[in-house]
């Protein structure tokens, strides 16, 4: 992970929400397409144009020409996650995300940020399961320095065995830190018991033991076989001067062109083996009661998917949701309720989490949360979606689309994520078509497959330290 001075921290494997979301062509205006009561919302799109383009050494890029404000967003999406490490060097790959800011031919330590702050830019990266992704943020006039960054980076890193015994340091307390967050240690304990056997069950920051068995010659090679051209995506977004033949496609292909194909594949990873009933988990951390939920779901690219997100928005999103009213508004239970769906390669997961108020005993609310899911999938499920229920979470997902794409980074993020793993800048949009069209029948089947912690979840508490 790398943190820019005023920029928020993001820790690495933690869903990335909206942002990785593109919500298709750009044409129409989006917040025109947020419909009236009882009707099925227009799919929104972006102003602007969009081109891919495909250079001779493998690289794919996209040049979203949207001249809404004067700037311009790079995002290099590299395919090379957790899921691609090799054995007994866990976190190699968040690591090297740290070492890409440490110096290569052109720029020595500390100058990549040196440079994008003398002009006036901004930049960030984060590593998750499947991918790392580099962005920088610049004035319209200067935009192309992230290029000449990314080229250099790519081509010569350093790697400078005392620059990563430091940074080593720098990681071993993230993952201090990481330990000690009460949220964050029992979302990776809930993961591992999840995700039995499947690179999705580690995580990104790797163990203590495996980044001090960790050092150049293994990031040299991490680096060799995955940052190429051809396992990576460029997305280029902003106010651009045309498409293909214009100087930005110019720009691309004279910085990046030059550079040697030949990226490892990708890994595939064994297939999770998920439980077969519920299982639950109790730890003793921090000063309030916890609880986690989570259960198996279907993978970013799959037909439930979609539907599925729609679930999600009924149960916990916003206060009109059902876990909302009834272990917060109505059941005085807990202080806040989320739910959050993965959109990832492979089968991913649905997480309810909950923060309880001091003195809620956890059965009761253990007891709340497994009766709601049930009055939605359970046999005969007696209280299935409702059509107003179904209004309000279109409307949610619209709106929800139009605040999360209101800023060109965000776009270029959420464009780069979709070509990098589907290859396809249009399947943001058919994904929200198929959310927005699910009807009260289609809904129940889903929750009938997914929703059903019977059959298979993990549901964990983290509960205060008992005393004496």
């Amino acid at each position: 992970m790398k943190r820019m001075a005023g920029r928020a921290r993001r820790r690495p494997g933690r869903p990335k929400g909206a942002e990785r979301r593109w919500r298709g062509p750009r044409s129409e205006s989006a917040a025109a397409a947020v419909a009236t009561a009882g009707t099925v919302p227009a799919v929104p799109a972006l102003p602007g144009t969009a081109e891919v383009i495909r250079l001779p050494n493998g690289l794919t890029a996209a040049l979203l020409d949207n001249p809404q404000a004067p700037l311009v967003t790079t995002v290099l999406w590299y395919r090379a996650g957790s899921r691609d490490e090799p054995a007994g060097h866990g976190g190699v790959a968040h690591f090297l995300e740290h070492m890409m800011f440490k110096g290569s031919a052109r720029y020595g330590p500390g100058e990549i940020d040196r440079r994008t702050q003398a002009l006036g830019g901004s930049n960030n990266a984060f590593t998750d399961h499947d991918g790392t992704a580099y962005w920088f943020s610049f004035a319209r006039d200067r935009w192309r320095e992230a290029l000449a960054i990314e080229a250099d980076r790519m081509a010569g890193l350093a790697l400078d065995p005392e620059a990563v015994d430091s940074e080593r340091r720098v990681i071993l307390e993230e993952i201090a830190m990481f330990e000690a967050d009460p949220w964050d240690s029992l979302h990776q304990a809930v993961a591992a018991e999840l995700f039995d056997g499947h690179p999705y069950g580690r995580p990104v920051l790797g163990t203590r033991r495996e980044l001090k068995a960790t050092g150049a010659p293994e990031l040299a090679a991490f680096h060799r076989e995955r940052y190429r051209p051809d396992g990576a995506v460029l997305v280029v977004a902003g106010d651009l001067d045309g498409g293909r033949g214009g100087a930005a496609a110019v720009a691309v292909e004279e910085a990046l062109g030059g550079l040697s194909a030949g990226a490892a594949p990708g890994t595939p990873a064994p297939r999770a083996r998920f439980p077969d009933r519920l299982r639950r988990l109790v730890r003793r951390r921090g000063e309030v009661g916890r609880l986690t939920l989570a259960l198996p779901a279907p993978a970013g690219g799959a037909p439930d998917h979609a539907p599925l997100g729609m679930l999600i928005e009924i149960l916990a999103s916003g206060r009109a949701s059902r876990l909302n009213r009834a272990l917060v508004d109505e059941g005085q239970l807990a202080v806040w309720a989320d739910g959050d769906l993965s959109d990832s390669l492979d089968s991913g997961s649905v997480v309810f989490s909950f923060e309880l108020l001091p003195g809620v005993e956890p059965e009761r609310a253990e007891a709340a949360l497994l009766a709601e899911l049930a009055a939605l999938a359970g046999p005969g499920a007696p209280r299935p979606p409702t059509d107003a229920e179904i209004d309000r979470a279109r409307r949610v997902v619209v709106a929800d689309w139009v605040f999360a794409h209101e800023r060109i980074h965000q776009q270029a993020l959420a464009a780069a994520h979709s070509l990098a793993f589907f290859d396809d800048l249009e399947r943001p949009r058919r994904e929200l078509a198929r959310a927005l069209a699910a009807g009260r029948d289609a809904l129940s089947e889903v929750a009938a497959r997914w929703i059903s912690p019977e059959r298979g979840a993990v549901l964990a508490w983290s509960l205060p330290r008992e005393e004496g």
